[in-house]
């Protein structure tokens, strides 16, 4: 006999979700069955199916945030300034027509990975010297190191490993790649291992809301909901490296998790990049402080367009690096 559900659900059976459909999901979040049909169609319900006329709702999504009232609230200030990626995009373009060797790619990748981490670490305030790294990423237990920063760095390489393989440099996702969801996933999933207790909970705080006319003050969560709105809304028609680099500069202001969010938010900013067909940017210990500058500029002026010159540099380099080494394999 199957279980009964509150709310009248008519749940699916996919693996061990359950979904249930519009009516139910309109009662459940208070909503008109219409307002439910619109946000499934604009993408904005987490893990939401398409099935014929009908939505296939996760029964455990939450309700979206009330977008009509977070673009009242938004960062009004943040400029990209006039800049031109005639350059990096036709490295990009080189090296997609030489995608052939899976190989090769993973092989490169791992030591970008090793040298991107050795920089995120050092944002941190930690010393993981490319040496260690590559040790650990060969099995070995460095007695340098805390089990925890092990653990990390093992944890962001396997994320990054599985971006790489899952959409590749070169060949971009036609979607956005974020959600809610997926960042709370990204962080729970860099933190496996070390803490397994808080499911990816935001931190309890409230701050002003970047670039706002009024300077209002909203919780984490409410600042979160502002920056996936303007990602979902806003951004998505921006250039990859300007989309990424904004969701990068928010998420340093925000904090949302109160551990490790330097990490986190720079392992977001290559995980956006991928997935719009990039390579992986890395930012280096010697680049740190005008990495900081830059992004105080984003944070009190709304400027960002230093902090974007900064990241292409180091795509442009990436892109480089691969396409030298692939050019030796060919001689």
């Amino acid at each position: 006999m199957l279980p009964t559900f509150p709310w009248h659900a008519t749940p699916l059976f996919m693996t061990t979700i359950l979904y249930m459909n519009v009516k139910t999901a309109a009662q459940k979040w208070n909503l008109t069955e219409r307002r439910v049909r619109i946000l499934c169609s604009e993408g904005r319900v987490d893990g939401v199916i398409r099935n014929g006329w009908a939505w296939n709702i996760p029964f455990g999504a939450p309700k979206p945030k009330d977008g009509r009232q977070l673009r009242h609230i938004k960062n009004y200030d943040m400029r990209p300034g006039a800049s031109n990626y005639a350059v990096l995009d036709s490295l990009k373009a080189d090296f997609a027509k030489r995608k052939d060797d899976s190989g090769y790619i993973l092989g490169t990748y791992r030591s970008l990975i090793r040298d991107f981490l050795s920089g995120a670490f050092a944002f941190e305030g930690e010393i993981l010297t490319p040496m260690d790294l590559s040790s650990l990423f060969e099995g070995k237990i460095v007695g340098s190191l805390s089990f925890e920063h092990q653990l990390l760095a093992l944890n962001c390489r396997s994320i990054l490993l599985r971006m790489i393989q899952e959409t590749g440099p070169g060949f971009p996702s036609m979607n956005l790649y974020f959600s809610e969801r997926k960042l709370k996933t990204l962080y729970c999933t860099m933190l496996q291992g070390i803490d397994d207790l808080t499911l990816g909970e935001y931190r309890k705080a409230s701050i002003p809301a970047g670039g706002a006319l009024d300077c209002k003050i909203f919780s984490i969560d409410q600042q979160m909901s502002i920056l996936l709105y303007q990602y979902e809304k806003e951004w998505g028609m921006l250039h990859p490296l300007v989309r990424s680099v904004f969701l990068f500069g928010e998420l340093m202001r925000i904090r949302p998790f109160g551990r490790y969010d330097v990490l986190f938010a720079l392992v977001v900013l290559n995980c956006e990049l991928i997935a719009g067909g990039y390579s992986l940017a890395v930012i280096d210990s010697s680049q740190i402080d005008e990495c900081k500058a830059d992004l105080s500029l984003t944070q009190k002026r709304g400027n960002y367009q230093a902090l974007i010159g900064l990241v292409e540099q180091s795509l442009v380099h990436s892109f480089s690096v691969l396409l030298q080494k692939e050019k030796k394999d060919d001689v």
